[in-house]
């Protein structure tokens, strides 16, 4: 039983569909501000035509209910899971896409174009933000910040502080919408039970105003920087990059010299690649989109 499954409780309207061994949900999201249509919750066959009768029934329905697009992949909301890896399909990370490439061959070959895209890449961490994060770091302590680490178990003690800050930075995001503490405890917090997860929180005032997350990837020696988030009073304070220092600091300290910036909306007005010398090995994704 997929547990995120239980997110739909919360859409608007819902319905499964099934086409042989094909299936994927209808959902509607009224509180995602652009793209309230969606399927989700996706399994295909290696069956183009299946995929194509499958897909025919769940866009005749969400025309039907008076939309004029449909995207995906997107399980509800950005909190739970979504877009379809485009590449490198070899490199496994947590979490991730786990999708074939004939998905989105199959997807492109329906009429569905690139609406969102993200990318996860390998960055050597002695880099010039690294210099000059360890300089900012110390004048945020001569500020009155407080950062302070928690690893494992501890994390989720500050869960309803790492809630609070992302609900207020994340709420002008793409494909965002809010969903209540309970269920991102109970739901989305689920897949960070399969890491030994580290929490960088920062503090001004004995208020949380900025975390980063990490871990090290499951499938391989590596370490993933995973999410990042600032109160929006504070992001233009330096704490994020305040932050990203003592996640690179953690991190080296562990013997790595390099570590993976995670599904990263390149859309995103402050979005920026590092110099191509410090990056390597990028795997992409993307959300798709039809006009109905």
């Amino acid at each position: 039983m997929n547990k995120e499954l239980e997110i739909l409780k919360l859409a608007d309207y819902y319905e499964e569909f099934i086409e042989g061994s094909a299936k994927a949900y209808l959902i509607i999201n009224k509180n995602i501000k652009y793209h309230p249509c969606m399927f989700g919750f996706v399994s295909l066959p290696e069956d183009y035509e299946v995929t194509k009768k499958l897909f025919k029934k769940i866009e005749s329905k969400a025309k039907e209910m008076g939309y004029k697009d449909i995207i995906g992949p997107l399980n509800y909301t950005t909190w739970m899971s979504y877009r379809f890896a485009i590449n490198n399909f070899d490199l496994k990370l947590y979490p991730d896409c786990t999708n074939p490439k004939y998905y989105v061959d199959f997807i492109k070959k329906m009429g569905y174009k690139e609406l969102y895209t993200y990318r996860s890449a390998y960055i050597d961490m002695k880099n010039k933000l690294y210099d000059i994060g360890e300089a900012i770091y110390e004048e945020k302590k001569k500020e009155g910040y407080e950062f302070k680490q928690f690893i494992g178990k501890e994390v989720y003690s500050h869960a309803k502080e790492v809630y609070d800050i992302s609900i207020d930075a994340f709420k002008d995001a793409y494909l965002y919408s809010e969903i209540p503490f309970e269920a991102f405890n109970q739901i989305y917090l689920e897949w960070t039970k399969n890491v030994n997860i580290v929490l960088i929180i920062a503090y001004k005032n004995d208020k949380a105003v900025g975390y980063v997350t990490g871990y090290k990837n499951p499938y391989s020696d590596d370490f993933i920087s995973k999410t990042s988030a600032v109160l929006k009073e504070y992001q233009k304070h330096k704490v994020y990059v305040a932050l990203l220092y003592l996640g690179c600091k953690y991190v080296m300290g562990l013997g790595y010299d390099k570590m993976i910036y995670h599904f990263q909306c390149e859309q995103k007005s402050t979005f920026k690649r590092f110099d191509k010398n410090i990056e390597s090995n990028e795997k992409n994704y993307a959300v798709f989109i039809k006009e109905l």
